[in-house]
């Protein structure tokens, strides 16, 4: 009975709260309904009208209208949003029981990067791209994600009319660190941004890297998260004079995201599914990132982080001499097949082939990045007084191999390795920086005051090898050697103030001015004894295997000694003013001059002048005249090491040392001073109808005093071999050829980049946008080699061979470039095709004989993508070449041209097609 009333009791009690509740709840729900429609009152059928931070929302019916019930009241920012129209927001007060009209007029969406106001080539405020006298090219967040590139680097060569990035393998240390280059130039003679301050360079000196400079320090790109980056901004032209050293190319700007983020999440995965080799170098990335709104004036923190895992390629061919114990022959090798490669027809000895390793190299990286901002006064002025700060901590643990190592060979006991051995270097590389800074308005005085840290620290970790001067048994000798370490740490503080001034021209002339000091420290760490033992005293073991005297230190790369540690720190000052107006209507005029003093090589001072002429909206020209510098590289001027080179296919230990050094001073081999540039440009911007724009501009770039490294002075069977290894075993160095740094030559770089742009509406809800790029350069040595007097008379040699020259000027970029991508978008669809063509490339060889030229290669890739749940998450596949071609291989077919079959320069790459996927989840 108690039961049965109860539950009578329960059935009344709800349905009088359906009754009494009903009122109320109709009393508390509010409406918006509206109008969505274009510039011509057009309406936007399927244009999302959604409430930002909430679960309200819709889609607009075939008339543009809409209307959203039951909301709860309040106040909202609704956001509109349609494929090729720019986004719109407006906040709403919704009241109780009442309706709310919306109508939303949406405009055309810009060309890509159009309309955006960027921080590079002008130091006045609020200037966009195409209105500047110097040509920018911005690429935004969507163009990043869809570049199918899992590096930041990549992303810019896959979209920039003249950057390449090669991929390089058997580099000492560049198989860990890739760079990319601009305008066929060096990679440290294009300065870097983030947010618009600098970025510092690595501590890693390149040797053996193709396709890039030899001895250039190169900035690390991937230790930037790309979920970071809102928008890239590329500067091609020098900019010495604005910004300092090293804008002799350009440069590149990284602007981070700078509102609070959405949690989200991107994971992709993908890999190179290739003919004739077996799918290899699987890549996996996970990237979070999520921001937070700091109090309520517009303050925020986004935290970003990135885990990307590469797995090892190779494409590497057969070697046809015996590579393990002895009494055993080389295995016999068919003649190439219809692919052009060679395969083996009768295994002749124990050692598993490919023996070599030629292709990218296994790569692990963590990476965690910030970007803030918190205002503090003046908090409804335009420019509010803020603190800001940013930066990130990156670790990344690289993996690349030498040249293999018989078990007959001279570095080798076989009691260790009876097959041989494959060294292995390690390099775990720590990248960190952080920036803080004031900015705000005093007295009509945009100011801001920054103070920056950063540095690069690079190990060297020798693996899978031996010192074959510490003899045969495993337990006198050891394996694995730490051989050392190298970093570069730069701290920079800095003033910009601008402002504005009526001065009675047809706009306000724009004054800017600057000061900075910079301190560049280098510091190299000898690794332990056992890494380079042999070399300053009589070593543990006499004899190698072969009757000879067995070669000191760790195979491949001996470690740094003591002798060679450097602690060396130079410091700059520098100011500059920068000018901007328009003198009359159509005639924009930039003036800039800076001066900086370096506490090593003295002042430079430089200066640009800048002309944009616009007689019509759809016609303007521009061009620019100046100066530049850059300085000498830290890591140019105190970096040294000893490490094994094949030349002729023989080991050979060589050397770089520094000018200083005993060495230095026996050949001699002048200080460094800095690099001096003069730069022309010229080029006009044609936009004939609406949403389509083309430029064209012509670059020519004289550089004086080139600083490179040379190429193996002293080695076999070059002039002075024997003078200078005379002097290189008097100094106890075990090297037998040096290289040293030098400005020893001028260059003239000039060339062409096209630009075009182009969107259309080829319905509702449907866009397609076309971006193309053309670049062709060119690049003589105008003066020089100059050769050291003493190195001339004393030695009979020259500081840089002929087939290094022909190197820097014929085979470090290809002749030509283009590039293509069409973009389509229709409702949560999106498809994006690239292509690419990249002309003919010189293969150098120190015999001109054997050189060749490789034909023009054609690369063609895409990804398709499907959003879903109002753009919350985002599914995609895609592929780079996606024909999986191939550079041209070698066509003289000797034993290492079938071992090492392509060239490491080419910006296709040597891998073949890659393909992936990338799901992206925002909450």
């Amino acid at each position: 009975m108690t039961i049965r009333y109860a539950s009578i009791l329960l059935v009344v009690s709800f349905a009088w709260g359906l009754v009494a509740g009903a009122p109320a709840h109709a009393q508390q729900a509010a409406t918006l309904s509206g109008r969505v429609v274009g510039p011509s009152e057009n309406p936007l059928p399927g244009a999302n009208v959604v409430f930002v931070d909430s679960d309200y929302g819709t889609a607009t019916g075939p008339n543009g209208s809409y209307t959203i019930t039951d909301i709860e009241p309040g106040s909202y920012t609704v956001r509109v949003t349609f494929v090729g129209y720019e986004t719109v927001e407006r906040e709403f007060a919704l009241e109780a029981g009442t309706t709310a009209q919306g109508r939303f007029v949406l405009e055309r969406a810009p060309l890509q990067g159009e309309g955006v106001t960027v921080t590079v080539g002008s130091r006045a405020r609020d200037m966009a791209a195409e209105d500047m006298a110097t040509p920018v090219d911005v690429y935004g967040t969507e163009e990043i994600q869809t570049s199918g590139a899992f590096e930041t680097g990549r992303i810019l060569q896959q979209s920039a009319p003249s950057v390449n990035f090669p991929q390089n393998t058997l580099s000492d240390g560049m198989d860990a660190l890739r760079s990319f280059t601009l305008r066929g130039l060096s990679p440290d003679q294009t300065l870097v941004l983030v947010n618009g301050k600098r970025r510092h360079k690595s501590a890693l000196v390149n040797r053996l890297g193709a396709g890039v400079s030899g001895g250039s320090s190169p900035i690390d790109l991937n230790a930037i998260p790309s979920n970071a980056i809102e928008r890239i901004e590329v500067l091609r032209d020098g900019a010495s004079s604005q910004y300092g050293s090293d804008a002799i190319a350009g440069v590149a700007n990284l602007r981070l995201k700078d509102e609070p983020l959405d949690p989200t999440v991107e994971t992709r995965i993908g890999g190179y599914v290739t003919n004739p080799y077996s799918n290899d170098g699987t890549t996996y990335s996970v990237r979070p990132s999520f921001g937070v709104e700091l109090g309520d004036d517009g303050g925020f923190l986004n935290f970003f982080g990135e885990y990307r895992l590469r797995t090892p390629t190779n494409r590497a061919g057969p070697a046809d001499f015996n590579l393990g114990p002895a009494g055993q022959g080389g295995d016999e090798i068919a003649g190439p097949d219809e692919d052009g490669l060679f395969d083996i027809v009768d295994k002749n000895n124990s050692v598993e082939q490919p023996a070599f390793h030629w292709g990218d190299g296994r790569s692990e990286n963590l990476l965690f990045w910030a970007n803030g901002a918190y205002p503090i006064s003046d908090l409804n002025a335009d420019q509010p007084t803020e603190i800001y700060a940013f930066g990130g901590y990156s670790y990344r643990k690289g993996k690349g191999q030498g040249f293999y190592r018989e078990g007959t060979d001279d570095g080798n006991w076989p009691q260790i390795y009876p097959e041989g051995f494959l060294p292995n270097f390690e390099n775990p590389i720590n990248d960190g920086s952080v920036v803080v800074g004031l900015r705000g308005v005093l007295d009509e005085w945009n100011y801001d005051l920054s103070a920056q840290t950063g540095f690069n620290y690079f190990q060297y970790n020798i693996t899978n090898t031996l010192n074959a001067s510490f003899g045969p048994t495993q337990g006198g000798n050891q394996t694995e050697f730490y051989a050392g370490s190298v970093q570069l740490q730069k701290t920079v503080v800095q003033l910009d103030v601008d402002r504005g001034y009526e001065v009675g021209l047809a706009s306000p002339l724009n004054v800017a001015a600057g000061a900075l000091f910079r301190a560049d420290t280098y510091e190299l760490e000898a690794g332990e004894e056992a890494s380079w033992a042999g070399f300053t005293e009589d070593a543990p073991w006499q004899i190698n295997q072969n009757g000879g005297v067995p070669a000191p230190g760790a195979q491949v790369f001996p470690g740094f000694r003591p002798s060679q540690e450097v602690d060396e720190t130079r410091t700059n000052v520098g100011a500059y003013v920068d000018l901007q107006t328009d003198l009359i209507d159509p005639l924009q005029l930039n003036v800039a001059g800076r001066v900086e003093n370096y506490s090593d090589f003295g002042s430079t001072v430089n200066g640009k002048v800048a002309l944009r002429f616009e007689p019509i909206s759809q016609l303007a020209f521009r061009g620019t005249a100046q100066t530049g510098y850059r300085a000498p590289n830290q890591a140019q001027k105190f970096f040294s090491k000893v490490s094994t080179t094949f030349i002729d296919n023989q080991p050979v230990q060589t050397g770089i040392f520094r000018i200083n050094s005993d060495i230095g001073n026996a050949l001699g081999i002048p200080d460094l001073d800095e690099e001096r540039s003069v730069n022309f440009s010229g080029g006009v911007v044609i936009k004939p109808i609406e949403r389509f724009q083309v430029s064209v501009d012509y670059f020519n770039i004289q550089i004086d005093d080139r600083i490179t490294l040379s190429g193996d002075l002293g080695e076999p069977g070059s002039p002075g071999e024997e003078a200078i290894n005379q002097v290189l075993r008097e100094n106890n160095t075990g090297a037998e050829s040096a290289s040293f740094f030098s400005n020893a030559i001028d260059t003239n770089t000039e060339g062409i980049d096209v630009t075009s742009k182009f969107s259309a509406l080829l319905a509702d809800g449907v866009q397609l946008q076309l971006r193309g790029a053309f670049n062709w350069t060119d690049t003589e040595i105008t003066g020089g080699p100059r050769n050291p007097t003493t190195l001339n008379e004393d030695f009979s040699t020259v500081i840089l061979a002929p087939d290094d020259q022909r190197a820097l000027t014929d085979g470090a970029l290809p002749e030509t470039t283009t590039k293509l991508t069409a973009s389509l978008t229709a409702g949560p669809v999106d498809l994006t095709l690239r292509g690419a063509r990249y002309g003919e490339l010189l293969n150098a060889d120190d015999d001109a004989d054997d050189e060749f030229t490789l034909d023009p290669e054609y690369v063609v890739g895409g990804e398709l993508g499907y959003n879903m749940f109002d753009d919350q998450v985002s599914l995609a596949v895609g592929a780079r070449n996606l024909f999986d071609n191939y550079p041209d291989l070698d066509p003289q077919k000797g034993t290492f041209d079938i071992i090492l079959p392509y060239n490491r320069a080419h910006p296709m790459g040597f891998n073949g097609r890659f393909v992936y996927s990338r799901l992206t989840i925002s909450l």
